[in-house]
């Protein structure tokens, strides 16, 4: 079922917003737009509610896609497959947040090392062995414009390199439920992440339309009496079609986004239990 709605998606969403977007164009040579010369007052209730009913049809497709998505035999099984890791690595569990610790030691090493490179500094130069920062050597003797540049250049490079901030690696978070590519701990945002910066979007573009078709009303030529319903329904033509391509990106989001953020997760799992596999045979400890 779910692969019969990805195909389904991918063939026909973007016909059905062509086909919303030329109703509504074809709707316009039947009206013209003026202002609607309603008081303040007016505008403000009429757009509330254009606001309330835009807002709420947005919810609801941001609320399908996210189903759809879910539904989606591949994200479905991406979830099984991060339960099931996570039972095969529960009886060394214990260890996991001291490999973490590691591997996020391994991970600011190695971004710190990347960032120096830039302008030929060393790691060991800048950082003792245990992260922390070397005192900057001071330089007394004259300098040119040429090489007080380059010194500053370094200096702001060190800067960088020393005030960095990673996503940190955590047990919880690996088998429980941010993507960079410099970052690679940060596993993508989780839903409700996605759908509070997905609504906050939606407020603004809401308030914006809402005080168009408040201050804006449409008058038929030579007054003709369906006005008010061809405007209406170009209103709601506008909130469908903004509301599919939100249930579009939700259905994305989940498939693509989320469920990399899951893969992510089991590749993380997978390494620490071929890590401890491997120290089992060799008879180490992590």
């Amino acid at each position: 079922m779910g692969e019969k709605i990805r195909r389904f998606m991918q063939r026909y969403v973007g016909y059905f917003a062509v086909a919303i977007v030329s109703a509504v164009y074809i709707t316009t040579a039947f009206i013209k737009i003026d202002e609607s010369g309603k008081s303040v007052a007016r505008i403000i209730a009429d757009g509330a509610i254009v606001f309330l009913f835009g807002f709420f049809i947005t919810q609801i497709f941001d609320m399908q896609g996210i189903m759809n998505g879910e539904r989606d035999e591949l994200f479905r099984a991406s979830s099984r497959l991060h339960g099931e890791t996570v039972v095969k690595i529960s009886p060394h569990i214990e260890r996991l947040e001291q490999w973490c610790a590691e591997k996020n030691r391994e991970n600011l090493k190695l971004q710190r090392t990347m960032i120096l490179a830039q302008e030929g500094i060393a790691y060991e130069d800048c950082f003792n062995l245990d992260g922390s920062v070397k005192p900057l050597a001071t330089d007394t003797k004259k300098k040119s414009f040429q090489e007080k540049t380059e010194q500053m250049r370094k200096y702001r490079c060190i800067m960088k390199a020393t005030r960095l901030k990673l996503t940190q690696l955590t047990a919880g978070e690996l088998t429980s439920e941010s993507n960079k590519a410099s970052d690679p701990y940060d596993f993508g945002r989780t839903k409700s992440q996605y759908r509070r910066q997905a609504s906050m979007g939606d407020i603004f573009s809401r308030m914006g339309t809402a005080i168009i078709f408040g201050y804006y009303s449409a008058t038929i030529i030579q007054d003709f009496s369906y006005a008010a319903l061809i405007w209406n329904t170009l209103q709601v033509a506008l909130f469908l079609l903004i509301g599919v391509a939100r249930m579009n990106n939700s259905y994305i989001f989940i498939t693509d986004e989320y469920r990399g953020r899951i893969v992510k997760k089991i590749n993380m799992l997978e390494m620490f239990l071929n890590n401890i596999t491997k120290e089992a045979k060799n008879g180490e400890k992590l």
